[in-house]
């Protein structure tokens, strides 16, 4: 049963993955969803034929309904992004904000997941971030703990 649950599950990522990416690369899609003026029913109805070419679950399929049922349609990407969170937790990942001055090549970023995985004795996932205000150096925040050894910090603890 565990299985069939994590298949599930995966299928309505994968739903979710299709139809995040439809929003993004199509405006009119867009337009629609978060146009206030277009009643829930036509949305409702146009979400259906979109949900249904890109071949959904029906499971997925009633979930976008209901969202638009209750006007909440426009909150579809902060909705897949606290189910991928949920995703990940039940995984046994940990989300790591990573804050950078520039893009770190990947193989840095393998080194330094790595290490946080090992230090902190856990699966790491990495929410990457390039900040060049901070100036150089790296901010690395684990839940509520910030390690914050940006140049911008260590010149403001100088001047203060």
């Amino acid at each position: 049963m565990l299985i069939s649950n994590e298949i599930g599950l995966k299928q309505i990522q994968n739903d979710f993955q299709s139809f995040i990416k439809l929003i993004e690369t199509n405006k009119n899609l867009k337009v629609i969803i978060n146009n206030p003026l277009i009643n829930v029913a036509k949305k409702s109805a146009i979400l259906e034929k979109v949900c249904k070419a890109i071949k959904t679950q029906k499971t997925f399929l009633g979930f976008i309904k209901t969202l638009t049922k209750h006007n909440k349609i426009v909150l579809i990407e902060k909705v897949f992004s606290q189910f991928n969170k949920l995703i990940d937790i039940n995984a046994g990942f940990t989300e790591v904000h990573l804050t950078t001055s520039t893009k770190l090549g990947n193989e840095k970023l393998e080194k330094i997941e790595k290490m946080i995985s090992k230090k902190i004795n856990c699966k790491v996932k990495l929410k990457k971030k390039v900040d060049p205000q901070i100036i150089g150096g790296i901010i690395i925040q684990i839940n509520s703990y910030m390690i914050d050894n940006s140049v911008k910090s260590k010149l403001s603890e100088n001047f203060i």
